[in-house]
């Protein structure tokens, strides 16, 4: 005896059910809200991450083009705009680089200054400058920092602290005047 198999309801198409698909939109739901701070927190660390680089390395090619092309190279970093400039100042008179700026401002001693812009780097969205302290003497004017590096192959030494826009993390960067080392501390 052969037994046919035994099939339910002929005219019914196999599919989901409005339940599943429900089921399914709000496990995406909460696997999305869960997701998303902690995408967001890793794009705010890879920023600050991509801004301490971008010091150090202004600093490392400053140093190398102070030695390379013997001329004082000047790097400023301003925390209005979140900008940085790597600068070869020739002096024809004066000394200052803080006339230098004074005459970027539109006053000062500008004509006495030669200069070069040999790079320009901007610091990634929400990263900005905090905190810059340089032991030798005060290197600030208007929110712009700078440090001089010279043919010597030595520079200024520093110390700077940058954050993100809620300033849950930082970073603190410190490069000695001799060696050109950099210490980078996440905070």
């Amino acid at each position: 005896m052969q037994t046919s198999p035994i099939r339910y309801g002929r005219g019914r198409r196999r599919g989901f059910t409005l339940l599943e698909i429900i089921l399914v939109v709000a496990i995406t739901l909460i696997v999305s809200a869960l997701a998303v701070p902690a995408f967001m927190r890793s794009y705010q660390a890879a920023n600050l991450r991509s801004a301490s680089r971008a010091v150090v390395t202004a600093g490392k090619y400053a140093r190398n083009m102070a030695v390379l092309q013997q001329k004082q190279i000047t790097v400023f970093f301003n925390s209005n705009t979140g900008e940085i400039e790597i600068v070869a100042v020739d002096h024809v008179s004066g000394s200052r680089v803080d006339a230098f700026l004074d005459g970027r401002r539109g006053g000062g001693e500008a004509s006495s200054f030669a200069t070069e812009v040999k790079r320009r780097h901007q610091l990634p969205e929400y990263v900005q400058i905090v905190e810059f302290t340089a032991p030798s003497r005060e290197q600030e004017l208007d929110g712009i920092y700078w440090v001089n590096y010279f043919p010597s192959g030595v520079g200024d030494s520093y110390a700077m602290r940058i954050t993100d826009q809620q300033r849950r993390r930082s970073v603190r960067i410190e490069v000695d005047h001799l060696s050109g080392t950099t210490t980078t501390t996440y905070e």
